[in-house]
Formats: structure tokens, sequence, C-alpha cells
């Protein structure tokens, strides 16, 4: 009963505790400008009564805002990383109570799934029960641009492990998972192309790729492996400033006008809330 009643003011006082509200990083929470490879990056880290696409999203809107404040242009979001951390909490009810940790990693970023806080609540020996704590950690990689390409293929990240299981190979690479019916390299690859080079340069994330797509007459050279055999293919861009455009506009409104934020008068420094 003793157990029941004190995990019951437990979970009742987690409860009132408040996400991470959108401000500058401050003892390990907030948003904070970095920089990766001549890249901009903006990370959110959170508490873990934050959501993961709360973090996203403030890690988005950060990288909007830093493009417009400090040189009137778009943000070219090229890739986004998931970083949050697991924790297992065990309580006791005995006298030494406190936590004790074990660490766990998610694996690659993927945008769909939610994550909030949650409570794996369980009893071990009648005087102990275990919590299990998530705590968002994301990071954008970035550009500040007037226009913004996009080859318009979607592709997955393929590790060194993995590849092994495909060709003798030591690193990564991308894989096609689908090509658009509005793709100017509709033609040009195939679904399962297995992409290796792009301009004679090794790549294994998506930034690197993406990246090269800077003017609307950029063309790229991919090395790819194609059923096990090589091939290549020289791949080009569109403009998609008006999508991006409209992106940023939504998600400006998403975090300016959040009715449920009890946090807003942090916003109210921003530019792009006022």
């Amino acid at each position: 009963m003793l157990i029941r009643f004190l995990a019951l003011i437990f979970i009742v006082s987690c409860s009132t505790s408040k996400p991470t509200p959108y401000k500058k990083e401050q003892k390990k929470e907030g948003y904070r400008d970095d920089t990766f490879e001549e890249l901009k990056v903006s990370r959110f880290k959170a508490n873990s009564y934050t959501k993961k696409d709360k973090a996203e999203l403030y890690a988005e809107f950060r990288a909007i805002e830093y493009c417009r404040e400090s040189e009137n242009k778009h943000a070219n979001i090229i890739d986004i990383f998931d970083k949050t951390e697991e924790k297992i909490v065990t309580r006791t009810s005995g006298t030494n109570w406190g936590p004790s940790y074990g660490f766990g990693s998610y694996p690659y970023y993927s945008r769909y799934p939610g994550y909030g806080f949650g409570i794996d609540m369980s009893t071990t020996s009648g005087t102990m029960w275990n919590e299990k704590l998530a705590y968002p950690n994301m990071e954008v990689y970035y550009e500040c641009r007037e226009r913004i390409y996009r080859p318009q293929i979607l592709m997955k990240e393929i590790s060194a492990e993995q590849m092994k299981l495909l060709v003798k190979d030591l690193k990564g690479g991308m894989q096609v998972e689908k090509i658009p019916d509005t793709s100017p390299n509709l033609k040009k690859i195939e679904l399962g192309d297995i992409i290796l080079k792009a301009n004679g340069k090794r790549i294994e994330k998506v930034y690197e790729l993406v990246r090269l797509f800077d003017t609307k007459d950029s063309i790229v050279t991919l090395s790819i492996l194609r059923e096990g055999r090589p091939v290549i293919a020289k791949i080009s861009a569109v403009d998609v400033t008006s999508e991006v455009d409209k992106t940023e506009t939504e998600i400006i409104q998403k975090v300016c006008h959040d009715k449920k934020d009890e946090d807003q008068k942090l916003l109210k420094s921003s530019k792009l809330c006022q």
C-alpha cells in the first residue's frame, strides 16, 4: 500500500512539470547554434516531459529564425538527426531513495513517430519500480539560401555493416527509395539504386548530396551500384523555394500561435512572432 501511495505521489508531481519551452540553451535545455563541415546546425535539447516532435519543431524554427534575422534568407534544411537519449530510472520506497540510470540511444532519425514522457511501471521485490524516460535532442543541419533546389529523390542511408551484405565495401552509402513523378531525374535513376559517389567523392549522408545543388544549373554526377553493376548517372534539381517558403510559414504559425504553450512570453523576443 505504501509503495502504491509513493508511486502515486511521484506520478502526480511529474504531471505538473512543464515541457522545455523555446529558449536559448540554459542548463542543457533549449536551442543552441553550432556548425558542422561548413553547415549551420540548430540543436534543441529538452526534458523528458517534451514530445520529440515539439523538439524537432523548435529546432527547425530556430534555423528559420537565424536565416531570416541574420541574412534575410530561407533555411535550406538538408538533414535532421535524432540524438534522443533514453534513461531507465529505478525508484525505491526504502531509505536509500534515489534513481539509478540505464542508458540507451535511439536509432537514426525518423520524422514520423512522436515521443513524449512515459512511465513503464513495474514492481521488483515489492519495493522497486522502473520508469522509462526519453530526453529529446534534435539536430537540424541547414544553410541560409535565397533560392533552394532539390533533386526530388527520397533516399535512405545504408550503414557500412549493411553495405557488406551487398558488396565488399568498408563504407556506407544511400539507397533510392522513391522518385516522385515531378522529379527531373525520373528516367535517370531507378528504385533500389545505391549511390556511392557524387562528383567523384564518396558520400554516405543525405546532406552530402543535397548540398551540392546550389544553383538552378547544378549537375551532379553519381556513381551508382544497380543490381550489382556500376552505373554512372547525371542528375539535376528543380527550384523548390516556393514550397520551402510555405513550409516555413506553417512552422512559424505552429510555434508562434500554439495556445497550449504556457511559455509564449519567451517567444515574444523573436521577430518571427511579432
